[in-house]
């Protein structure tokens, strides 16, 4: 509120010759086309108002333009920096979203590898946790780790990218097998080929 009040009491003690800063400060923060053609209105009124000032206008139309530029610009600069308003969120440059989506691909991997550390250290807790297995209830995030031994076909589709023909043919050596014990056994069992595992290895474990 405090704020709000020194932003907007700034056209009226300046007695108009700093109407455009409230627009300024806010279009350097929005950054936004709309903004900086707020700003420009305000400057453009500000300089016609030293203008008329300099030309010795009429002293009632100069004092006219000072309270109408001062007023209009107190009322819009108290509505723009009113309390509660949120600011509109800046655009995302390519950069900006390439690292997002970088430090998002690194995270998951994180959690992969932490989760594969449970499977092999403490096997109850992670059957427990549910790792592997998003086709139950969970509350564990395991970074996308696919149990090739347990779930049904749909996880295999959804979220390892099987083809139908690749799921039926995994299924079928599941079933025949009993289980696989390594990427290099669902090489060896089905038609995925060895580039074809490769791409899913670090997706999948075997409970």
């Amino acid at each position: 509120m405090l704020a709000t009040v020194a932003w907007a009491s700034t056209p009226v003690w300046s007695l108009g010759f700093l109407s455009f800063v409230p627009f300024l400060v806010n279009a350097a923060i929005q950054r936004r086309r709309p903004d900086w053609a707020v700003f420009a209105a305000y400057l453009a009124a500000t300089i016609g108002m030293i203008l008329a000032i300099n030309l010795h206008a009429p002293n009632g139309a100069v004092g006219g333009y000072v309270i109408a530029l001062a007023g209009c610009a107190a009322i819009h600069t108290a509505i723009l920096f009113r309390p509660g308003k949120e600011a509109a969120p800046r655009p995302i440059g390519p950069r900006q979203r390439n690292r997002a989506a970088l430090a998002h691909a690194r995270g998951r991997a994180e959690l992969r590898k932490d989760a594969r550390h449970l499977v092999k250290d403490n096997p109850d807790m992670a059957r427990d946790l549910r790792i592997g297995r998003p086709d139950l209830p969970r509350e564990y995030d395991d970074g996308g780790l696919v149990d090739v031994n347990h779930v049904p076909g749909t996880v295999l589709s959804g979220s390892l990218g099987l083809t139908p023909a690749e799921v039926s043919d995994v299924l079928a050596a599941r079933e025949k097998l009993g289980r696989f014990g390594s990427p290099e056994e669902v090489c060896a069992y089905t038609s995925l080929s060895p580039d074809r595992v490769d791409e899913l290895r670090d997706l999948m474990i075997f409970g």
